[in-house]
């Protein structure tokens, strides 16, 4: 499908979004924004291809209040408690289940994509998230899909650029997200970020599955 790389794009995008924390009501009210434009423009062509369900998103969005996501988001991702914590970060995820020197390893090996490319984790509004967290990860796949978007575009051949989106797919997202999101989907204290865990690990088990046509042999 041709649209399937600005599809991808949006996606990871939007995912990005909802994951970085809102400290005030402007950064809220944008990301709200771009979760319902997402989800009107986008919405029915996703879940075609993916069966990922945005609109049920941004349904779940308007049931709740920013205070509710400020509650939720906080009690989720800032206590760091449980054998798996739930704290979105790699590194430190890695760390509770394998032990620091996978844990450094992992670090070492994501800030070495980043500086590939001379890319500096996105600061934004009033909150800094760490390199490995899951914001900055799905910014990160975000910025190499538009990259794609731009090389098929300019006639270039885009193919590296899909090697290494495959290559940072399987070694930063799929290795502990879909994992990460089973367990906030499974927390009691999960609301929002249930549905929204929910879609976003349809959307990484879809994405694996469609990258490894193209290139089954990249580990």
């Amino acid at each position: 499908m041709s649209d399937l790389p600005v599809i991808r794009f949006y996606v990871y995008d939007t995912f990005s979004e909802i994951f970085f924390y809102k400290i005030n009501d402007d950064e809220y009210k944008v990301m709200i924004d771009k979760v319902n434009k997402v989800s009107e423009n986008l919405g029915q062509a996703i879940k075609e291809v993916s069966g990922v369900d945005f609109p049920r998103i941004a349904k779940k969005f308007s049931e709740i209040k920013k205070k509710d996501y400020a509650i939720e988001y906080t009690t989720l991702f800032f206590t760091g408690l449980g054998l798996k914590p739930l704290m979105p970060v790699e590194s430190r995820r890695t760390f509770a289940i394998s032990g620091e020197k996978q844990a450094l390893r992992q670090y070492l090996d994501i800030t070495s994509f980043y500086e590939r490319r001379g890319v500096v984790p996105k600061v934004a509004g009033s909150f800094i998230h760490e390199p490995d967290h899951i914001t900055t990860i799905l910014a990160f796949m975000a910025l190499l899909v538009r990259e794609e978007i731009e090389e098929r575009k300019e006639g270039k051949d885009f193919m590296k650029t899909v090697k290494e989106e495959s290559e940072f797919l399987n070694r930063h997202v799929v290795n502990w997200v879909i994992d990460w999101a089973r367990d906030v989907m499974s927390d009691p204290r999960a609301n929002l970020f249930k549905v929204v865990c929910e879609e976003l690990a349809k959307w990484i088990e879809f994405d694996y599955r469609e990258i490894s046509k193209v290139l089954p042999k990249v580990v």
